[in-house]
């Protein structure tokens, strides 16, 4: 079923800072508009996805990352493309944020992630978030 429609390697960065998590609200123009993310973008051929995910996270927000452990894999057909969505937790190293693709951002408690609206391939990453940091307790 998946053959047929463009396939898409993605990588998404759960960044933490001070006990809380970075989100980003798609704009409204774009695939999913309106949703909140994790971001990230697709992994360019040759690259890594630990590179796409630095170099993504840099055209996105302006910032410098590291990228850390992985969290969770989703596969996800949103009808006109399969997203494979790669999620990793991942160090903010420098940078001051600015919005180059999304509308908004938030900074967001664990147990908040679920008064959002996700994009649905982001949903096994959050899931993946609340096993690693319970199983780190």
């Amino acid at each position: 079923m998946f053959e047929h429609k463009p396939h898409l390697v993605v990588v998404a960065g759960v960044i933490e800072k001070d006990g809380c998590y970075f989100i980003a609200q798609r704009l409204e123009n774009a695939s999913q508009g309106g949703l909140w993310e994790f971001p990230g973008g697709k992994v360019e051929v040759g690259e890594t996805p630990a590179q796409a995910l630095e170099r993504e996270l840099y055209e996105e927000l302006a910032i410098r990352t590291t990228t850390g452990v992985w969290l969770a894999d989703s596969v996800f057909d949103y009808g006109d493309k399969v997203i494979e969505l790669k999620g990793y937790l991942t160090q903010w190293q420098q940078g001051e944020i600015q919005l180059n693709s999304h509308q908004q951002m938030a900074w967001v408690e664990l147990a908040q992630l679920d008064s959002y609206r996700f994009c649905a391939a982001d949903y096994p990453i959050i899931a993946a978030l609340h096993d690693h940091i319970c199983a780190g307790k």
